[in-house]
């Protein structure tokens, strides 16, 4: 298919095409009529579409005749209108609106009409239920020698997936003809589809489709809100209510910023040993974020720029693509928020992200809870987020103690996992850290019968159309886009209220009233149902002298009818003490060189250090005997920060080490 640009909400696509077999049939009841016209008129909405449809008929023989109609409607839909075409006193073309009747009085009325009397012939038509999706059209007289027009409407539900509204038709027509379809759209900045082809051009552009195969039709709807809701609720009796409830979540539920300064922090600890995935996460988000100003910032003991400051967003992934980490001790991620924030402060560009890769993995005087209570002056969302190695993921977890600082500026905490390269599927996950995608701690409360999901992604609906026992007189969505509440209230509509009633019997639901009930619903949707029927006359209309014998006609006469799991941290808030052999006496042969080279006239030494696996996260003290000695101190301090612990011995998610030697 070819895929056309789109101008303008308007699509006309005519479909004409060989003849082809159809469940939709046309008889006559004397003589011979054919089918000269089939048009039908599509008005597609946001949730449903009329079709309007118009049959002109040709009756060969001598004198006045009846058509009948079988119609296999579309699936879901019903019946709402019906006109019959006529000539006025001045013999201009006129219509007659059909009145909606109870069934079986509409047919003993249309009997009559078309009976053999002493007038001349009128345009009475009738059109009433068989069964779900077939109802009979008769149309009389259509004159000898002459053709007859007469026109119905068609009202029909459509689906909610990927952002946009979808709906296939059946080949439409007889055996003899195919019809012609015109298709627009009911809001013209909507974009339609039809067949994979959109409109060509402003006002339009003609389209032909193959009629004897369905026709596709998506409407993606523009300007709405993040969160599309109509709701109707219809009393029916005491205990019995009729209530529909659609919510449409935008195509979009978050836009990534044309301009943003982002600051990403990564954490260049040693033992940041996913590291690779990490950094292919950030090219990944970073791909998302076109336009942007990027400061790419390490920290470990220090913090860094290793790529330069204020980078275009290209030349940071140009930079980025080639960087080596050197990992180091230390993971002062305090200090790197501190850094950001202040770059952010001072930046002329409002939105403002910043982006912390870590393994949370730091001393232990820096708890999540004071990262949570830290100032943040810029205003900056931040997401935090730990990336394993693994398929390409992401996935919020609210309950984590690092969870706070970010939810408090609308962001999330993630834990996720990636590869070293970026391919397409790791783009596309990590564009959640680019903008929201779905609807998390979706509520909807006040819609009868109806228990949500706890997530509503991006370019999903859902219908929830019961029999209730109760009304929904109001409707609460709610939820978070990434940390950000959203509510959205809605009412019932009077509108969606009378489509509903209509559209009840274009599914099971009508089998759960009584007739009485079934009654009210369709006189309130004006719909053809088991009850009620068309009729459309010609006002002052009587039975003709070319009426039908109904006790000898030919013809039958008709009437009343998620996501990945998260993945575990070890604890940072426990301390466990480090009383291996082997971890103390490595230790006590780093000082006593250490010491040699520093302080060679001490007597005893002693350090207090924290580490995490094989990196050493905290140097809490350095103590001299018999005398302190503030410079050498320092001395063997920065030393410990430089030590390379072994794998083999340091092997723990969290150890504290306190080792004392002697030095004589």
């Amino acid at each position: 298919m070819r895929a056309l640009s789109i101008a303008t909400g308007c699509l006309l696509a005519t479909v004409l095409a060989p003849a082809v077999a159809s469940a939709d049939s046309v008889q006559a009841t004397r003589y011979e009529i054919t089918e000269k016209a089939h048009l039908v008129e599509v008005k597609v909405d946001r949730g449903f579409a009329t079709l309007v449809v118009q049959r002109t008929v040709a009756n060969s023989g001598p004198k006045s005749d009846q058509a009948t109609f079988m119609l296999d409607i579309p699936g879901l839909s019903v019946a709402t209108r019906l006109r019959t075409s006529g000539v006025d006193a001045k013999g201009q073309g006129v219509w007659f609106e059909g009145e909606l009747m109870e069934a079986e009085a509409a047919a003993r009325k249309y009997e009559e009409l078309t009976g053999i009397g002493g007038f001349y012939p009128k345009d009475p038509a009738l059109l009433s239920w068989r069964h779900p999706g077939l109802l009979a059209l008769q149309v009389f007289p259509v004159l000898g020698q002459s053709s007859k027009t007469v026109e119905y409407t068609l009202k029909m539900p459509l689906t909610y997936e990927e952002g946009a509204y979808r709906v296939e038709l059946p080949p439409m027509g007889t055996d003899a003809l195919t019809a012609s379809v015109r298709i627009s759209a009911a809001h013209p900045e909507d974009a339609l589809v039809v067949n994979g082809i959109a409109p060509v051009a402003s006002g339009g552009g003609a389209i032909t489709a193959r009629a004897e195969k369905p026709i596709s039709i998506e409407l993606r709807p523009r300007g709405v809100a993040t969160v599309d809701a109509v709701l109707a609720s219809v009393p029916v009796a005491t205990d019995k209510h009729l209530v529909r409830g659609r919510i449409a979540a935008a195509a979009h539920l978050g836009e990534i910023p044309a301009a943003a300064h982002v600051v990403v922090l990564f954490d260049s600890s040693k033992s940041h040993h996913d590291a690779d995935a990490g950094l292919a996460a950030i090219r990944a988000y970073l791909g998302h974020m076109t336009g942007a100003t990027v400061d790419f910032v390490t920290f470990d003991r220090e913090i860094k720029a290793p790529l330069g400051w204020g980078l275009p967003v290209a030349t940071a992934l140009a930079r980025l693509a080639s960087f080596k980490l050197v990992p180091k001790n230390g993971s002062r991620i305090d200090d790197a928020l501190a850094r950001a924030d202040d770059l952010l402060v001072a930046s002329p560009l409002q939105n403002r992200r910043v982006v912390v890769v870590t393994d949370t993995l730091t001393r232990s005087a820096l708890t999540p809870e004071k990262i949570g209570a830290a100032a943040w002056k810029s205003g900056a969302v931040v997401h935090l987020a730990v990336v394993t190695q693994g398929s390409p993921v992401v996935a919020r977890d609210d309950e984590s103690p690092w969870a706070t600082l970010p939810r408090r500026t609308g962001g999330l905490y993630w834990n996720g996992s990636a590869q070293g390269n970026v391919d397409t599927i790791t783009r596309s996950v990590f564009e959640e850290w680019a903008r929201p995608k779905r609807l998390d701690k979706l509520e909807v409360v006040g819609l009868s019968d109806y228990v949500a999901p706890p997530v509503l992604e991006e370019g999903k609906g859902i219908e929830h159309f019961v029999v209730a026992s109760a009304a929904s007189s109001r409707v609460e969505i709610r939820g978070e886009l990434w940390s950000k509440p959203l509510r959205v209230s809605i009412t019932p509509s009077a509108e969606h209220g009378k489509l509903s009633a209509a559209l009840a019997f274009g599914s099971d639901l009508y089998t759960q009233f009584s007739e009485q009930e079934q009654m009210k619903l369709a006189l309130l949707g004006r719909a053809v149902t088991p009850v009620t029927s068309y009729l459309a006359i010609e006002p002052g209309v009587r039975p003709s002298n070319e009426g039908l014998d109904w006790g000898n006609a030919i013809g039958t006469g008709f009437g009343a009818g998620g996501r990945a799991e998260g993945i575990g941290l070890g604890s940072i808030g426990t301390l466990g003490r480090g009383a291996g052999s082997d971890r103390d006496e490595w230790l006590r042969g780093q000082l006593l060189a250490m010491a040699k080279t520093c302080a060679p006239s001490a007597k005893e030494i002693s350090a207090h250090i924290e580490s995490t696996y094989d990196e050493v996260v905290d140097v809490v003290d350095v103590a001299l005997a018999p005398a302190r000695d503030a410079k050498a101190e320092t001395c063997v301090r920065e030393e410990l920060w430089k030590l390379d612990l072994p794998g083999t011995v340091f092997s723990g998610s969290f150890e504290s080490h306190t080792v004392r030697t002697k030095l004589e």
